[in-house]
């Protein structure tokens, strides 16, 4: 069964499938609504139920706080219609950046730093993410973060690991070359440095989800702040880290920032570092005077959240990104 949906305040209407989510619905009908990963992780496609049924699916805990879910706010990549509804949700303006490809750059041995130069300037806030067009596949669209505040270049700076099988990863590694151009949508995400607050910094990245907090870590430093900011960084084996002497200096240039990379392979005894991403966080101290910012998977996203609650960590200091693999 279809049921009529209204997005206010635009006055779009579609139909959706009792087993369409909102998104899905929207999109499948060439309606540009406002979304991010699709799967429940970032919270970019949060709106309000003004009208109707819905039944909610499985999303990122703290996505909404309990007086949003008291206002009727849901998220609408996992929504799925029960009746005809009207929904406050902002659709996305159509406009797009062309970027040519400036420098292709081994990071490890599955990650490269990809540099864009969009012809015009791209606007975003350190920590926010972009969507590139996938070449060759219509209507495809990957998510990427930015690695450095805005630059005065204006060049635009990726952490993209190699995903086997993934169209737009496999095009990057094995066939891009300089000057190709690529197709981007304006930046999406609430993952940035917040300044309302004099909080020390707690920063958990894995993988690439170094990228982000690498850009947030830059913009604290420009800003001159000088308080306390610790920052862990987990790979899985040794191999698969990238940037340590990066960030070993921005460490030396900067005596408040502490880096403590950590490692999972039980079985590299040679290594003499810490072992394991959160466990390392919980030896660490207390952090319930923080505020935190997290980046990467989202069963690290979870397991991150329930250790820093127990931690009496409060849901409002606590920003994450959470991507599932995409390439």
């Amino acid at each position: 069964m279809d049921y009529e949906i209204c997005l206010e305040p635009s006055g779009i209407r579609f139909a959706a499938g009792a087993e369409q989510s909102i998104v899905a619905a929207a999109l499948a009908q060439g309606i540009p609504l406002q979304h991010g990963c699709g799967n429940g992780s970032c919270g970019d496609c949060k709106g309000t139920i003004l009208e109707g049924e819905g039944e909610q699916g499985p999303f990122m805990p703290l996505l909404l706080t309990p007086a949003e879910r008291a206002a009727g706010m849901a998220i609408l990549c996992k929504l799925r219609p029960r009746s005809p509804m009207r929904i406050r949700a902002s659709v996305q303006e159509a406009g797009q950046w062309t970027a040519a490809v400036t420098t292709l750059t081994p990071l490890a041995w599955n990650v490269l730093e990809l540099r864009l130069q969009p012809e015009r300037p791209y606007p975003y806030r350190a920590g926010q993410y972009a969507r590139l067009a996938v070449p060759g596949a219509a209507g495809e669209w990957r998510s990427y973060s930015m690695a450095t505040p805005p630059r005065a270049d204006g060049t635009l700076v990726f952490h993209i690991r190699e995903l086997p099988g993934g169209r737009f990863s496999q095009w990057l590694f094995h066939a891009a070359q300089m000057g190709d151009t690529l197709q981007l949508a304006g930046a999406q995400g609430e993952f940035f440095l917040r300044q309302d607050n004099e909080r020390p910094l707690l920063c958990i990245a894995a993988g690439t989800g170094l990228a982000p907090i690498e850009a947030i870590l830059q913009e604290s430093m420009a800003l001159g702040w000088e308080r306390p900011i610790h920052l862990f960084y987990g790979a899985r084996r040794r191999p698969d880290f990238y940037h340590l002497p990066v960030l070993e200096d921005w460490a030396r240039q900067h005596p408040h920032l502490r880096v403590t990379p950590t490692l999972s392979d039980a079985e590299d005894r040679d290594w003499a570092g810490a072992r394991r991403l959160l466990p390392s966080v919980t030896a660490s101290g207390h952090w319930r005077d923080h505020e935190v910012y997290l980046c990467g998977s989202p069963g690290m996203i979870e397991a991150a959240i329930d250790l820093l609650l127990s931690h009496q960590v409060q849901h409002e200091q606590i920003h994450f990104d959470a991507f599932a693999p995409n390439g």
